[in-house]
């Protein structure tokens, strides 16, 4: 059970035949034309990191000495495995192979938590770290007999019941209902993922030492999820005054009002039947879509706070539709033809995130929709530096169009967030 948020991995799966289906042209070797841009061009204008400029955080202090004992437990569980881990520890190389990826994963992400920006983006590597690495040593101590599938189904039920316990118990504490609910709405999803997650596959033999693999991942990131959940409210509560009241009714009160709002917006206009210029029919497709499933997003959220981060991603994207719909109404055909081109509308998008976190009337409330849009700014970066030879300007389609996404929604946020302090009579 991983993270439901997207990774590098991820986005480079379902891009990989895109990038690669004819973006090389060997005999185009004399340099960049008017047809081609020379890979190199686009690789040069992005950063190596490939790091996001805005991350999610969360306004309450995360411990140093809790993101040592999360790493602590990393240690422990990788340090299970035997050295080396050869033919003789697992002689089935793809079975062994997969449980070092996963202890691979498990380093790496511990690195990343190193070089976060935040300690909300530490804290949340580390408990991938957990889950990696607990699928290595899951599937090592079923092959070495000290563990079996029920053991590990056990544990995850009791990190289940666990989650259930806190979430009847949960008090939305706060005095300033913006900071209420970004913590609240993170221990909300939370608590959400752990019973909402997918179990590994019933198919699955359980005998099976990658099935009892994944339980153990699956256990081990449900307790994770729990403990922090505990851990983030235990941090509210400690810097608030003995007096503090709760912001429940505040906060569904907003969120039904937001709700109703995004349900008003729904009667938008017909899009044109003429789809022979593919890039601007897909932008608006893929806003409006976006934009009407706001709705669902709100009503479906796992609590109060959870819904009012809903709404404010809602009225973001209803207003970033709105606006690149009359640029295309206007004319605008969003299609570069070099390498300056993409430069441009990719420092487009950096600097309408970085602008929109400046002049958000709350830079928290914002932070959750910028951190998306700088997101998928950094991946697009990953597939720019992953071409090579000489690329024709529209099988850049879709780098154009995740840049130019991310760009609208940045512009988008600061009103939305007005809009959503408005409600919460801030």
């Amino acid at each position: 059970m991983r993270d439901a948020s997207t990774t590098r991995r991820g986005f480079i799966a379902a891009a990989g035949a895109t990038l690669f289906a004819g973006c090389s042209d060997l005999d185009a070797l004399s340099g960049e034309s008017r047809e081609t841009i020379r890979s190199y061009r686009l690789s040069e204008m992005v950063d190596d990191e490939f790091d996001p400029i805005v991350v999610e955080s969360v306004p309450v202090n995360i411990e140093r000495a809790r993101l040592a004992e999360t790493r602590q437990r990393v240690s422990e569980l990788l340090g299970m495995l035997p050295m080396p881990f050869g033919p003789d520890a697992i002689p089935n190389g793809h079975v062994r192979g997969r449980l070092v990826d996963a202890a691979d994963d498990a380093s790496e992400s511990v690195e990343q938590a190193r070089t976060a920006q935040t300690r909300f983006a530490a804290l949340r590597s580390l408990r991938d770290a957990r889950g990696r690495a607990r699928y290595a040593a899951a599937g090592w101590a079923f092959a070495d007999g000290t563990t079996t599938d029920a053991d590990l189904r056990a544990e995850y039920l009791g990190a289940l019941s666990d989650a259930e316990a806190l979430r009847t118990d949960h008090r939305y504490l706060g005095r300033d209902p913006v900071d209420a609910a970004l913590v609240h709405a993170r221990i909300e999803r939370n608590l959400d993922r752990v019973g909402g997650e997918r179990d590994p596959s019933i198919y699955a033999d359980p005998d099976s030492l990658l099935a009892v693999a994944e339980w153990g991942e699956h256990a081990e990131t449900a307790r994770a999820l729990v403990s922090d959940s505990r851990y983030l409210f235990d941090r509210l509560a400690s810097s608030l005054p003995d007096d503090a009241g709760t912001v429940e009714t505040r906060l569904a009160n907003a969120a039904e009002s937001l709700e109703e709002a995004l349900r008003g917006r729904r009667s938008l206009p017909p899009e044109p039947t003429d789809h022979s210029l593919e890039l601007p029919f897909r932008l608006r497709y893929e806003l409006r879509d976006d934009a009407e499933s706001s709705v669902r997003r709100v009503a479906e959220s796992p609590g109060p706070a959870s819904a009012v981060l809903a709404a404010t991603r809602g009225l973001t994207d209803f207003s970033a539709y709105d606006s690149v719909r009359e640029r295309i109404e206007d004319g605008e055909r969003f299609r570069v033809e070099d390498a300056a081109g993409v430069r441009a509308v990719r420092s487009e998008a950096l600097d309408a995130i970085r602008t929109a976190l400046d002049e958000s009337p709350r830079p928290g409330l914002a932070r959750p929709v910028l951190a998306d849009a700088a997101t998928s700014v950094a991946f697009t970066d990953d597939a720019l530096a992953r071409y090579r030879g000489a690329v024709r300007p529209e099988r850049l389609d879709d780098e154009i169009r995740r840049y130019t996404t991310a760009a609208a929604r940045a512009r988008s946020v600061p009103a939305a967030c007005r809009r959503v302090l408005d409600a919460l009579g801030v």
